[in-house]
């Protein structure tokens, strides 16, 4: 069954090339948003809860245990953000309103981030990585996008406004 989220998702083909259905957004680990006025757009980073069923042989190899991606927001309306210090582990609610629209609530016991959005959405900057003992994601990412295995083989400064902003 695919949860309702991946429904939403306008290029869900390169997720299920992963998975043989996408997983549900909860429990998942933030990593980070990025905010762009432009659009306005949000972008956030997260871990998703279980790894790929179809991985690539270097994943395996390489012993990675944890895939990452970021989903991408476009007309961000309402956004509310209380508490936010990431890594945040929680659940991703995206429920659909009127007009094309959805409702976005992170929920976890430290944070709360709402939003509304475009109920157009898109994945990217995928990777899988080997997780660390202390949780971190700072280790070697393998990329699916051939641009993104070219330029990086770790994460980029938080700075870095193509590989955050652009999914």
């Amino acid at each position: 069954m695919t949860p309702a989220w991946a429904g939403l998702v306008r290029n869900l083909a390169v997720l299920t090339d992963f998975y043989t259905s996408p997983p549900p957004l909860e429990p998942l680990t933030v990593r980070s948003l990025y905010l762009d006025r432009r659009g306005p757009t949000l972008t956030l980073r997260f871990d998703l809860p279980a790894f790929p069923d179809r991985p690539r042989p270097e994943w395996e190899q390489n012993g990675c245990d944890t895939f990452q991606c970021q989903l991408q927001f476009l007309a961000v309306d309402d956004f509310l953000l209380l508490g936010w210090n990431p890594r945040v582990t929680g659940s991703l609610d995206i429920v659909p309103t009127v007009e094309r629209r959805v409702l976005v609530r992170l929920g976890t016991a430290g944070t709360h981030l709402t939003f509304s959005s475009s109920d157009s959405l898109t994945i990217g900057k995928m990777s899988a990585y080997r997780s660390s003992t202390d949780g971190a994601d700072r280790g070697h990412h393998y990329y699916v996008g051939k641009v993104d295995q070219l330029r990086y083989d770790v994460l980029p400064d938080l700075g870095e406004k193509t590989f955050y902003g652009r999914v």
